[in-house]
């Protein structure tokens, strides 16, 4: 770790908060305000049926893989038409949805770490995922964002890790990565030239393709670990 660290990219799904429990209560949200304004849609298509219809749908539109919410749009407009509804309502469909996706529960390590994080260096976000930080709490410590739908393509993919290179006018040696997937944010880092670390909070063994990587259980971690980095110049990156 000899390059002076500028920016610190953080996923976001099962990093800063748990994703199953938020897509499940999102899901019956949306299944729920279905139930009250599409019944026949809803009771052909409950949250685990539309689950099959997408999982269907990436076989023969691969390139949604980079955009969850186009697939998931696509897939309520299918199953309007299976049963006889005009698709029209989906943009407000997916709202529903969307909104409740934001319903999150941090871990406990994320708000402070930012906190002590933020002015240090330029932090960022990095999904496959359709969370738009923005609408979060957390959202003011950011700079910029990137979902792989803006890039065209999804993680371990090198053009969204250096998407955040070209935003911030750095070189992939002064990025870090944090995530808690082992091809999509830990190998995908390293292949762009980015340093990373994985973060593991269940203590899982190592499933990746190369040898284990520097490994966090907490965010707390991370500072001590920043700060046996010798990274104590200021940042002379600026966003464009």
């Amino acid at each position: 770790m000899s390059s002076a660290i500028a920016c610190i990219s953080f996923d976001l799904d099962d990093t800063l908060w748990p994703i199953n429990p938020v897509i499940g209560r999102a899901e019956n949200a949306l299944h729920e305000w279905l139930l009250a304004y599409y019944p026949r849609l809803a009771r052909k298509f409950n949250p685990q049926a539309l689950r099959k219809l997408r999982e269907k749908l990436l076989e023969s539109h691969p390139h949604l893989h980079c955009d969850l919410t186009a697939l998931r749009k696509l897939s309520l407009a299918q199953a309007a038409a299976e049963v006889g509804y005009d698709d029209g309502f989906v943009d407000q469909a997916f709202e529903v949805f969307l909104s409740a996706r934001h319903e999150v529960k941090l871990y406990h390590d994320v708000m402070p770490t930012l906190e002590q994080l933020h002015g240090r260096y330029h932090l960022c976000t990095l999904t496959n995922g359709n969370a738009e930080v923005e609408r979060l709490p957390l959202g003011r410590w950011f700079q910029y964002n990137v979902q792989a739908s803006q890039v065209g393509a999804a993680k371990p993919a090198v053009e969204t890790f250096h998407s955040i290179c070209e935003h911030l006018k750095l070189k992939p040696s002064q990025v870090l990565h944090i995530g808690d997937d082992e091809s999509c944010d830990v190998e995908g880092a390293l292949a762009a030239g980015m340093h990373a670390i994985w973060l593991n909070r269940d203590n899982r063994p190592w499933r990746g393709t190369m040898p284990a990587p520097l490994t966090i259980k907490s965010l707390t971690e991370l500072l001590p670990l920043l700060a046996q980095w010798s990274n104590t110049e200021p940042l002379t990156a600026t966003a464009s």
